[in-house]
């Protein structure tokens, strides 16, 4: 499968730093399994979600811009664009209005060079590539903060150039080698793509990108950040997840809010209920992409199946081939598909109808929270609202399933390196933390013997503090 255009999706409003200290938690003594492993510990990192804008409303352009910004990532096409010449598509992606839509984008820091910089960037599990922006980097904003080679006694830039266009939007620069760490995790020469342009992809302080997927999906080539923590063995577990938390903002809020919290290294039990059900990816790895056994809406069986589903951090909404995206708002009463600047695929429905949509991997069903499948009004009327799946014609031969978001926030979902799987589980606390071997859940299809989580008690007596940001940002693209 060749090389995607791993990027996250463009122009993220105006951010502020946030700083945070995130506790360093020690392993419990049950989960070692190595020698030296009670010097080693996983972080725990808080996650804050930031509206751009107090001003800013929720418009169909902004979830257009975001589904158009999916299809562009993994090579796809509105429906009624398939047979388009490029002059057509060209013309259709220009013509039409606005609708109601907030995106989020989760964001974190990482430490760059020597001395260490900080740089905030996008966390996404559907790409592999770390890229930064250079100072006063073409198509940036004036307040994004940039990496500069020349500025780091321990980088080295090489003679590969960079380069990647995607959609809209185009990333350029040189691939550099430098030290990079997350929290007190440190890779001191990690490879990444320090970009003098970068067209609709950053915006204000979020200065880049950092790539969660496999080594085998990076347009660089190189290791990924997290992978190469997990292969020379600086993780105490060789796994990390996520705990999204959602809110409502209106015009009111306040900027930013807590957003929940992303763990490297371990899992926190404190934020879920149960086991993790550990679904094995397609091999080989690339992206995180596991199989999907059905999909019902109302309790309803449509008998939705695939053998790749891309689980996408990176990625707000939920794309699928036309004809399963039409099965589900079949069984939604009063949904109609609509085209968005000509561009077909996307679909309404009374913003007053409850929605009950799950999705079943590993032999459990996991339900899409109703306010994450309504992804907000068409019009200012507020009468139909849109609904987060929507048609995506990748025109491959193997990934045609992209589950952003709008399902992960209802979810603590985890990742592991070996064996290479996903997991999920329910958002609670008292979640189990079985060692190795144990009889932690697993999916049909999937290994047996779960990675280990640190116990909630360990996460309270940390002691030492990471300097280590997280944040939300909701971003309008451009």
């Amino acid at each position: 499968m060749p090389s995607p255009l791993a990027l996250s999706l463009a122009a993220l409003a105006t951010a502020s730093h946030l700083a945070a200290a995130s506790p360093l938690v020690p392993r419990s003594p049950a989960l070692d399994t190595r020698a030296d492993s009670t010097q080693r510990s996983h972080i725990t990192v808080p996650i804050r979600r930031r509206n751009p804008d107090a001003l800013a409303r929720r418009d169909a352009d902004s979830f257009r811009r975001k589904a158009e910004s999916l299809r562009a990532k993994y090579g796809g096409i509105a429906p009624n664009m398939v047979n388009a010449t490029p002059a057509e598509r060209e013309k259709r992606q220009n013509s039409i209005q606005m609708t109601s839509y907030q995106d989020s984008e989760w964001y974190g820091e990482i430490d760059v060079g020597t001395p260490a910089s900080g740089f905030s960037v996008v966390l996404d599990t559907g790409s592999s590539d770390l890229i930064l922006a250079e100072p006063n980097c073409q198509g940036c904003n004036s307040a994004t903060p940039g990496y500069s080679p020349s500025s780091s006694s321990t980088s080295s830039t090489s003679q590969s150039n960079f380069q990647i266009t995607y959609g809209s939007g185009s990333a350029s620069g040189a691939l550099v080698k430098d030290k990079v760490s997350i929290g007190n995790y440190s890779q001191p020469n990690q490879i990444f793509a320090a970009c003098d342009s970068l067209q609709n992809i950053v915006d204000g302080t979020i200065s880049g990108i950092l790539g969660l997927g496999w080594q085998r999906i990076a347009s660089s080539g190189a290791e990924p950040l997290v992978q190469s923590l997990a292969a020379n063995g600086t993780l105490p577990q060789n796994v990390f997840g996520f705990a999204f938390q959602t809110h409502t903002f209106t015009t009111q809020s306040s900027p930013t809010a807590p957003g929940g919290e992303l763990t490297i290294g371990g899992l926190d039990t404190s934020k879920y209920s149960g086991s993790i059900n550990w679904i094995n990816i397609a091999q080989p790895p690339g992206y995180w992409a596991i199989p999907l056994q059905d999909i019902t809406v109302g309790g309803k069986s449509l008998g939705i199946t695939d053998d790749q589903v891309v689980i996408d951090t990176g990625t707000t909404l939920i794309g699928m081939p036309t004809a399963q995206a039409e099965q589900i708002y079949a069984q939604i009463p009063n949904s109609q598909q609509i085209n968005l600047q000509g561009q077909s695929g996307y679909y309404s429905f009374p913003c007053t109808q409850k929605v009950d949509v799950s999705f079943k991997f590993g032999g459990v069903d996991y339900p899409i929270q109703e306010n994450q499948f309504n992804a907000g009004a068409v019009d200012s009327r507020g009468q139909y609202c849109l609904g987060a799946v929507f048609a995506l014609e990748t025109q491959s031969s193997s990934i045609s399933f992209i589950v952003g978001d709008a399902f992960l926030t209802g979810v603590y979902n985890a990742y592991r390196f070996d064996p290479p799987s996903v997991g999920f589980a329910t958002l609670g606390s008292g979640g189990s933390s079985a060692s190795s071997g144990s009889n932690e859940s697993s999916s049909s299809g999937s290994s047996s013997g779960g990675t280990s989580a640190a116990s909630s008690s360990a996460v309270k007596k940390g002691s030492a503090a990471v300097a280590l940001v997280a944040a939300v940002v909701a971003a309008l693209l451009a």
